[in-house]
């Protein structure tokens, strides 16, 4: 399957707690904002970190459908350069 998975954290919730999620990516870095899917729906989170702990391991369920990051950044640059007028 994969030899690591991403931990999340989300704004809203305990932002103290993280939470294992699968993942392919091997670019993320700490900040990314992250759409990730939840018990009955889809949320945004932020990666925290890699692990490779067995516990985490153990305890992811789903995996990461996309790094928002890049086009959070094009929508802002965007928006602060009056690409909207």
């Amino acid at each position: 399957m994969t030899d690591k998975v991403a931990l999340i954290k989300f704004p809203r919730g305990s932002f103290d707690h993280e939470y294992s999620y699968f993942t392919d990516m091997n670019d993320l870095v700490e900040g990314n904002i992250l759409v990730v899917p939840t018990s009955n729906s889809y949320s945004i989170g932020v990666f925290s970190r890699y692990s490779k702990s067995k516990i985490h391991m153990e305890k992811a369920e789903k995996w990461i459908v996309k790094n928002i990051s890049p086009d959070i950044k094009a929508f802002e640059e965007k928006m602060f350069l009056g690409g909207f007028d």
